[in-house]
């Protein structure tokens, strides 16, 4: 593809294709039978740009601030992916009709922070354009920054809803004067104030003894909801989606973000910080899929998967099932 692994230069071209990669690995076992559509055979990109939704690595994990090893988690989700087929049993129905593809990894550079960023924007831009909707598998929390701001450029002058999932804020104004992956939302809120509004933003699962007063204010000030991993254990997860939906109910498009670590490390070990009473694997599938089947969803990230720290591809595994369940969501939204 031309431009692969260069520089942006000069001002780019409204429908410049994104600076991509292919995918580092090709996952070619495990096709099935011809009864069945494997995950990774549905997968396969002809290189068209006729797409409903697309599954995109951002393997950079250059700001993490303790374990690293999360720009390895594409190709590991893109192994576990192998596992799954493309039909609901509880629905009766397969989504082969969805168009969907992996086209690949965001040219990263792990010691250039800048200019990953700019690629990554650069992609999500091209996606929104088009109304692809993408599963973006980080790398570590920093990606979401550039990946939401890559989407308030595609979508200009539109509201963008948030419903993050996660163990921690990450409202930090930096990690000891550098930009790390405890700042993307608060670069989001502050940089892009238009279409980033606390009043849209949901944080849901944030831990007790991870975090701290002053960012928890700042959620406050800025009318962030936080629905605590206490509060889904007492209330259910049923509440925290209405909470976050109903605070989309006015914006233009919803955009989930989804932290490996906010879920309970007996589904997701192989994480940066993991969490010994975060939210049910499961609870946050089924979650997954319901906001990707609003009409307003937009796209999907995971981040902070590593697998170095995982325990026999259990985080990889579950990945892929809430991409897989992301995919659904969008292909229920796309039959309206």
């Amino acid at each position: 593809m031309p431009g692969i692994g260069r520089r942006t230069r000069g001002k780019a071209a409204a429908g410049a294709r994104p600076n991509l990669k292919p995918p580092g690995l090709i996952v070619n076992w495990l096709k099935g039978d011809p009864v069945e559509t494997r995950a990774n055979a549905w997968l396969e990109w002809d290189r068209t740009w006729r797409l409903d939704a697309v599954y995109l690595g951002a393997p950079y994990d250059g700001a993490g601030t303790v374990r690293s090893g999360a720009r390895h988690a594409p190709d590991a989700v893109r192994c576990a992916l192998a596992r799954y087929t493309t039909y609901s049993t509880t629905d009766g129905v397969a989504m082969d009709r969805l168009r969907a593809a992996d086209i690949g990894d965001v040219a990263t550079i792990v010691t250039d922070m800048e200019q990953t960023f700019q690629n990554i924007s650069a992609a999500t831009r091209f996606l929104a354009r088009r109304g692809i909707a993408p599963a973006i598998i980080g790398g570590d929390n920093s990606i979401s920054y550039p990946a939401v701001r890559g989407f308030c450029q595609g979508l200009p002058g539109r509201t963008i809803a948030l419903i993050h999932f996660d163990a921690h804020h990450d409202l930090r104004t930096s990690h000891y004067g550098a930009l790390s992956s405890g700042v993307p939302y608060r670069l989001l809120l502050e940089r892009h104030p238009g279409q980033i509004q606390g009043r849209h933003m949901t944080q849901i699962g944030i831990a007790d003894f991870c975090n701290n007063p002053t960012h928890h204010r700042y959620a406050r000030a800025h009318e962030i909801a936080v629905v605590s991993n206490t509060d889904v254990w007492r209330r259910g997860m049923r509440y925290a989606i209405d909470v976050a939906l109903e605070r989309a109910t006015d914006a233009d498009a919803i955009y989930i973000s989804l932290d490996v670590d906010g879920v309970n490390q007996s589904t997701a070990p192989g994480t940066a910080a993991p969490n010994p009473f975060g939210l049910d694997g499961r609870d946050v599938i089924l979650a997954v899929e319901e906001i990707a089947a609003h009409r307003a969803c937009v796209g999907l990230d995971i981040t902070e998967l590593s697998p170095p720290a995982d325990v026999e591809g259990m985080t990889a595994n579950w990945a892929a099932a809430v991409v897989m369940r992301f995919f659904y969501g969008i292909a229920k939204q796309k039959k309206r």
